[in-house]
């Protein structure tokens, strides 16, 4: 299998693209650690890889709070001796346009969103950059590619780690480490369903009316992603066969932010 002896963080683990990406590394051998806020999705997904024969850790935490992120790697490589990948998953919405932008708001989005990426990137860069090898892979958005209403907050972070992406690859490649970033549109997530409840809200129309809505005018390929193609991009990111691949920014979206 492709990653065998390797081991992957893996960030939002417990449920959506996290959850998809975290048993598609383990199908393919990889030793996978899980932080989610969610203590009992991420330990289900624990369960699930190692019910299937893989290796599992669970840790509860937030991203966005250090000391929960050092945990999380520390433990990591405490139980594994080592750290290989890294999947920078985690986040959450904000449905509002700038007025309506609290700075409590404002915080808890960029505080997670970005703030949570650079902390858990900068713990794990220390290990990789000890042995000279990693691969870490940014999840941002279409969010971060164009401009989208009544999403201040969220939109920025996104485009943020979009930079974010490009600033680790350019300083830490001569360390053999390669950074990378993915840019999903409308996928099959729990974020999905929620976003699009907040805007239908809005509208006077349900979460599902909004979504095929704007499937049917926006996405050439008339669908949304499910969270098992995008683990797919993930994993071939980190694998050998995309050696040559860093600091690229790579959406996923059905062909969504071709037409801009």
């Amino acid at each position: 299998m492709r990653f065998d002896d390797k081991v992957v963080l893996v960030t939002g683990g417990g449920s959506g693209i996290g959850e998809a990406t975290a048993v598609a590394f383990a199908e393919d051998g990889a030793s996978v650690s899980i932080l989610d806020i969610d203590e009992a999705a991420g330990a289900a997904v624990a369960r699930e890889i190692e019910a299937s024969g893989g290796r599992a850790l669970s840790f509860t935490g937030d991203i966005a709070n250090a000391k929960d992120v050092d945990h999380f790697v520390s433990g990591t490589f405490e139980e594994w001796g080592r750290i290989d990948f890294l999947f920078n998953n985690a986040g959450t919405e904000l449905i509002a346009p700038l007025l309506e932008t609290t700075e409590p708001d404002w915080d808890r989005v960029v505080n997670t969103n970005l703030k949570g990426t650079f902390l858990v990137t900068r713990a794990a860069l220390k290990h990789m950059v000890s042995t000279g090898s990693g691969v870490i892979i940014n999840n941002a958005s279409d969010a971060g590619l164009r401009g989208i209403k009544v999403n201040a907050a969220y939109s920025s972070s996104k485009a943020a780690i979009i930079q974010l992406t490009r600033s680790t690859a350019l300083d830490y490649a001569a360390s053999g480490i390669r950074c990378n970033c993915i840019c999903p549109g409308c996928i099959r997530t729990p974020l999905c369903e929620r976003f699009n409840a907040q805007v239908g809200a809005r509208k006077g129309k349900t979460g599902t009316e909004v979504l095929h809505e704007f499937v049917m005018a926006n996405i050439p390929m008339q669908r949304v992603g499910e969270p098992e193609e995008v683990a797919a991009l993930v994993t071939f990111l980190c694998s050998d066969e995309a050696r040559y691949i860093n600091g690229a920014i790579i959406p996923i979206d059905g062909g969504l932010t071709a037409g801009m």
